[in-house]
């Protein structure tokens, strides 16, 4: 099994393969010390057996792969139900996967692919991998409760996008194959035939951990990424025609990003815009971010915002929110420096803050205010949290509020954290996280979906 190593950078510290400061990729495994256990149930599994898989419904989450509390990519998946406020064991991938990227099919059905397969362990702001970045392909059926392999990507990706086109095919951009190259193409999956075909044109720019957004008309906006493994990033951008199958270079955003966010306007004095927000870059300095640009779909060109946000912000989560706002939660908030190619020095912390961009003001302002202090929001999440994922429930019990699972954290904002199984839920008409059940299994960096 080939062993691939990455000393990672300020934002991904707690992240899984791709904001990388350096690589290399050996016959033999690295070392590093094992994520240390806990007894605390934030931290720890604790799967239900059953010799059947729950059957989800609409309304219902599906939480898929990601890094569990053995630092092991999963295959178990389970789903959080918002009738009972439980998550429940339902079937498996075939392969654990981290840094999969998840896709609604019609029918109600979801589509998983590739994703880094092996251990994934991370200390003092490096990340080691042993194992792979596999081209399988799951999809999963609600009505049964169960996964069904599907075709093979062209190219075996982790870190990429998936995004859903008018036409229900899926273009899969960019991400890192199994020899540590960073992506620039592209493939789409097609439901009908269940398999992937690839597409001609290439992307301006290799991408991984970046973004890519479905537009009112039908492109889709792919920005920003890591372009190399020595802690390269971008500020290129492309856009996705699927009428011409072919990429075209788009106006360049403001900044250089990675682990950033891109939230769809689809209604407001913003409709149709995307508010692109946080992350970090550089090439050898790696630097914290907390500006925020939006890009118009009128004119096609990247606006840098006048203001920031309270803190800065990479593998956090932005959901816009039922009356148009968009809530902002959680991220690695750290610088790292290179020094022939070494780490040479890193700092940072995992948020366990949230704030909000209200597209009327253009402001940014902190769930539970700002501290003058620490010149950061105060807390208000009940974990510190990065690479965790955020659901907003569009009906039923919970319409409305948005649901926030796992991630690297811990209770305090201690860089050091671990893969949770903790999960809250925000309400907008309070302004207040609270927390709700555990997962059955600690994640981080998962997938989640939900289900229609």
């Amino acid at each position: 099994m080939r062993a691939i190593c990455f000393l990672r950078s300020r934002i991904l510290k707690p992240a899984l393969a791709l904001l990388a400061i350096s690589c290399a990729i050996a016959a033999q495994g690295c070392i590093n010390p094992a994520s240390p256990g806990s007894n605390d149930p934030a931290y720890s599994d604790n799967p239900v057996s059953s010799s059947d898989p729950a059957v989800p419904v609409a309304g219902d989450v599906l939480i898929a792969g990601g890094v569990g509390r053995l630092d092991q990519s999963l295959a178990p998946a389970e789903f959080f139900d918002p009738a009972t406020g439980k998550f429940l064991i339902t079937g498996a991938l075939t392969d654990g996967r981290a840094g999969s990227a998840a896709a609604v099919l019609a029918g109600g059905k979801v589509l998983l692919a590739g994703g880094f397969s092996g251990t994934a362990m991370i200390n003092d702001f490096s990340l080691t991998l042993s194992g792979s970045v596999v081209p399988s392909a799951d999809v999963f059926s609600p009505a049964a409760g169960k996964f069904v392999a599907t075709g093979l990507t062209i190219a075996p990706r982790a870190g990429y996008t998936a995004t859903t086109l008018q036409s229900g095919k899926v273009l899969v951009a960019g991400g890192i194959d199994n020899r540590g190259n960073v992506l620039d193409s592209a493939e789409l999956y097609d439901p009908a035939s269940g398999k992937f075909s690839g597409i001609v044109t290439a992307m301006s720019d290799r991408r991984a951990f970046h973004t890519a957004t479905l537009l009112p008309g039908g492109k889709v906006l792919v920005a920003g990424g890591v372009t190399d493994l020595s802690g390269g990033t971008t500020n290129s951008a492309d856009l996705y025609d699927p009428l011409s199958d072919t990429f075209v270079q788009a106006a360049a955003m403001d900044h250089a990003r990675a682990g950033h966010t891109a939230t769809l306007f689809t209604f407001g004095p913003m409709a149709g815009s995307v508010l692109i927000a946080g992350g970090g870059g550089g090439t050898g300095l790696f630097l914290k971010d907390s500006s925020a640009e939006i890009y118009d779909s009128a004119s096609g060109q990247f606006l840098l915002l006048r203001t920031f946000m309270n803190e800065a912000r990479a593998l956090h989560t932005a959901t816009l929110l039922p009356d148009g706002r968009v809530l902002l939660a959680g991220g690695f908030d750290g610088s790292v420096a290179m020094a022939a190619g070494t780490l040479s020095g890193a700092s940072g912390s995992i948020s366990d803050s949230a704030e909000i961009f209200d597209p009327a003001s253009t402001q940014f302002s902190c769930i539970g205010g700002f501290n003058s202090d620490t010149t950061q929001c105060n807390p208000a999440m009940s974990f510190a949290r990065a690479g965790q994922s955020a659901t907003l429930f569009n009906s039923g019990k919970l319409k409305g509020q948005i649901l926030l699972a796992g991630g690297w954290g811990g209770r305090s904002t201690d860089a050091a954290g671990r893969p949770l199984s903790s999960a809250e839920i925000f309400d907008p008409a309070t302004s207040t996280f609270r927390v709700t059940s555990n997962m059955n299994r600690a994640r981080a960096l998962q997938s989640a979906t939900l289900l229609q």
